[in-house]
């Protein structure tokens, strides 16, 4: 499979894939950037749920599959709580297991389009070697720029939703790979998730019905990024990978469930994210001369 560059080679354990022979052609990369020291305050209180989300125990889903091929597999044993979510007709989903909160894909041409792609980082404007996700980024007052002429990184596209209060909330945010994973149902494919995630997707519905228009929730398993969905986790540095790790993030395939990454100026589609256990304070530190 090529995509944007990126040539899956059988590089595999499991679920996890490594899209690799990414050229610096590609893309126009020289060197990996440098990456930016995230450090959390010592422990001044225990990890806490956001705000309004739950904080009763989280549990591991189930995969979803119910089909046993031989006695003793996933189909037979079904291990893990039986997936369940909750529609809550405002644009987001509920997750019953990990309490998180998703939000719904639609057609209708905003930031909740199915069809939007965001590459995951972009380029200082007063410093090319900069790697950024928003203007916070970059110093000195520089403007972070989306890779490949986008109009927004993924990190700036969640900061609008926060910015519009979606469903009433302003801690959107990008999911980690195991949260991602997390919604994959793995008994279906294209795409592979429960119906609450893949319901009444036609041109011109919405996430919530509103002003009489249809309700709906989407998911691409095909398109121009053929279903590929950012996460927020990046590739550790690994001599397997090419370009560097750190060049890397990682992303979950809605048309079979692979986990994958692809280079963070690859164009994606990306879905939000909030509740879960977060830490309550997190401070960037730039990074050391």
């Amino acid at each position: 499979m090529k995509k944007s560059g990126l040539t899956l080679f059988a590089v595999c354990s499991t679920l996890l894939c490594v899209r690799v022979g990414y050229t610096q052609s590609d893309h126009g990369r020289a060197a990996a950037g440098s990456a930016r020291s995230v450090e959390r305050e010592a422990d001044t209180g225990s990890p806490h749920p956001g705000e309004g989300c739950p904080f009763d125990t989280q549990r591991l889903p189930a995969t979803g599959q119910t089909t046993a091929y031989v006695a003793g597999d996933d189909g037979d044993i079904r291990a893990g709580a039986a997936l369940r979510y909750r529609d809550n007709h405002d644009g987001t989903i509920t997750d019953e297991n990990t309490h998180l909160v998703w939000e719904k894909k639609d057609q209708a041409g905003g930031l909740h389009d199915w069809n939007a792609t965001y590459p995951w980082e972009g380029k200082c404007s007063n410093d090319a070697a900069s790697e950024c996700g928003t203007d916070a980024d970059c110093k000195g007052g520089g403007a972070c720029t989306p890779a490949g002429g986008a109009p927004l990184t993924i990190f700036q596209w969640v900061a609008q939703l926060n910015e519009q209060k979606f469903a009433g909330h302003g801690d959107w945010r990008i999911p980690n790979i195991k949260e991602l994973q997390s919604i994959v149902d793995y008994e279906t494919f294209l795409p592979p998730v429960d119906a609450a995630f893949n319901s009444h997707c036609a041109s011109g519905c919405t996430v919530d019905g509103a002003n009489a228009t249809q309700e709906c929730s989407c998911t691409q398993s095909a398109g121009s990024s053929n279903g590929y969905y950012w996460s927020g986790s990046t590739y550790a540095p690994s001599l397997i990978a090419s370009p560097n790790g750190p060049m890397l993030a990682w992303g979950v395939l809605f048309g079979d469930g692979d986990v994958l990454s692809a280079g963070k100026d690859d164009h994606d589609y990306v879905r939000a994210v909030r509740c879960g256990v977060v830490r309550a304070e997190l401070h960037e530190r730039a990074p050391e001369p």
